[in-house]
């Protein structure tokens, strides 16, 4: 199984450093091509993803002339199961995050984040594997550490409760590895590699968790610049917990 964790900036394509931030950083809120999201949908295509976890994706807002990025990549990743999870819409943007997939969902929910200013939510699915169900999570937490240490906390509350098969993906936006020790307490194995800035990578911010009941096999990041995120690329299989090799994992 092939996994993509991805931050796609919602198509802006900030890529050659902090200085395109000035220049470019008109189009989060102004109508704008979406220039990063065909590279992004080419490199999912080539890589055959199984699933990916898509952060920073506008399904349809003015900045984007009402066109849904997430439309189009399904339409031509060939990633036919896909839902999205919104942040609060606003006039100018339509702004979360999605898994795609090609295994069939059977169940999804949205759990609201704890926020006190931006609201965020945790996305969950839970997909028909080969004829195993297996509960895929998707998070993009807050900028603030007390913040995204509540969020951390409620999410590995939720992990815990969930039974069988679990994959949590996201942007974490933590450089501090030790507050994710919430998420490794609570059963899950931590897959990460430098990814931010993607024109010069020194920060872990995106991140594969997954339960015991897979082993990794490889992971990577490709030096491939659609947004201010590399994406990481996580092989994995379904094991039992003797078998699980926690790969790029610090």
């Amino acid at each position: 199984m092939r996994i993509i964790v991805a931050n796609i900036q919602s198509g802006i394509g900030i890529t050659k450093g902090y200085r395109q931030y000035l220049t470019s950083g008109w189009r989060y809120f102004f109508p704008h091509g979406s220039r990063g999201v065909p590279h992004a949908t080419a490199f999912l295509k080539a890589q055959t993803t199984d699933i990916a976890f898509l952060m920073e994706v506008d399904a349809g807002s003015r900045r984007t002339r009402y066109r849904s990025q997430l439309e189009a990549i399904v339409n031509d990743t060939g990633l036919s199961h896909a839902r999205f999870f919104s942040t609060p819409r606003t006039r100018h943007m339509n702004e979360g995050s999605a898994i795609i997939s090609r295994y069939p969902v059977l169940a999804e929910r949205a759990h609201p984040l704890p926020s006190s200013v931006n609201q965020r939510v945790l996305g969950e699915l839970m997909l028909d594997v080969d004829g195993e169900t297996v509960t895929a999570f998707i998070a993009h937490l807050a900028l603030g550490a007390k913040p995204r240490g509540i969020q951390l906390a409620y999410i590995a509350e939720i992990v815990r409760a969930t039974p069988g098969p679990v994959l949590l993906g996201g942007d974490f936006n933590e450089r501090d590895k030790g507050a994710l020790r919430l998420l490794e307490d609570a059963g899950l194995t931590r897959i990460s590699a430098r990814g931010y800035p993607s024109w010069k990578p020194r920060h872990e911010l995106q991140a594969l968790f997954l339960s015991e009941h897979f082993y990794v096999a490889g992971a990577s990041v490709p030096q491939v610049s659609f947004s201010d995120h590399l994406p990481l690329i996580v092989e994995a299989e379904a094991a039992g917990p003797a078998l699980i090799r926690p790969l790029y994992a610090g």
